[in-house]
């Protein structure tokens, strides 16, 4: 190993003390490091960030929550560099270390003790009106949902050309294996084995008896057609893993698949999936 980059958020770290421990562990070693300090408020895209250009770091560590971890993740897709995150967060579900066993856990790194987990990413792109198109990526969800007022929406989606359903209400979700513990939860979707290639697509506060998630193949395409003559619903807007935002127009279009690339996680713990689940939900 003979560079890491070190992805610190500021709002988790406002001191620094971490930040400064990471580097000066990485140093004494003799590895270079550089270092991001993240404003994980912010609401833009940044890919920019992080230099796309840059292929000699071994593994990015990120010092934060899994908010910190999914927009490491989002900036760095491009580099196809591993991710460990140091837990600073509640939960952390996507971090492997606890920062009281972080100079343990870079041992084990350096001397090789660890094995890496692909986790798949979605692609969600907007075609917009006039004809222009935004692109986004997410390691955990892409979700249409009401913006501002209280009006109930509507949208129409469709799988791989074909009409699927009119969902109404405040929206839906379109989650990974790894986001489907996320808010897909938390509107009544289904867990999924985070190793997993497969979509789950969800709604939120349906306005109708029948919200069942429905789980789709990771080459599935889903599209979502707002009318451009229609009178129904509010405003509606498309966020990445609950960050980087775009307000919708009547006749815009928007298409989710699978991205082409991957996040791989560095993993350092043995315990599986549904014991780590058991861990950080706290079940008896």
């Amino acid at each position: 190993m003979k560079r890491v980059l070190i992805y610190t958020n500021e709002h988790k770290d406002p001191d620094g003390k971490y930040t400064e421990a990471v580097s000066e562990f990485f140093s004494a070693k003799g590895i270079g490091t550089d270092t991001i300090i993240s404003d994980i408020k912010r609401t833009e895209d940044k890919d920019a960030e992080i230099d796309q250009g840059r292929s000699d770091y071994d593994c990015i560590i990120v010092l934060g929550g899994d908010g910190t971890v999914l927009q490491a993740a989002r900036e760095a897709w491009r580099l196809d560099i591993p991710i460990v995150g140091v837990n600073l967060g509640k939960l952390g579900f996507l971090t492997e270390i606890e920062p009281s066993a972080m100079n343990e856990s870079f041992e084990r790194l350096l001397n090789g003790d660890y094995y890496t987990e692909k986790r798949m990413m979605l692609r969600g792109e907007v075609i917009k009106a006039d004809g222009e198109k935004v692109m986004g990526r997410s390691l955990n969800d892409i979700v249409l949902s009401r913006f501002g007022g209280m009006n109930m929406i509507v949208l129409p989606v469709y799988v791989n050309g074909h009409f699927l359903h009119e969902y109404k209400g405040d929206g839906i979700i379109v989650t990974t294996p790894t986001g489907s513990s996320g808010y897909n939860l938390s509107a009544g979707g289904p867990i999924v084995e985070p190793s997993s290639d497969v979509m789950v697509l969800t709604s939120i506060c349906s306005h109708s008896l029948n919200h069942a998630s429905i789980i789709l193949s990771a080459d599935d395409q889903i599209e979502v057609r707002l009318p451009d003559d229609s009178k129904d619903g509010g405003k509606i807007e498309l966020s990445f893993d609950g960050s980087y935002r775009v307000i919708l127009e009547k006749g815009d279009t928007v298409r989710i698949r699978k991205s082409e690339k991957y996040t791989r996680f560095i993993k350092l713990n043995d315990l599986n999936f549904l014991e780590t689940l058991h861990k950080k939900l706290g079940d008896a």
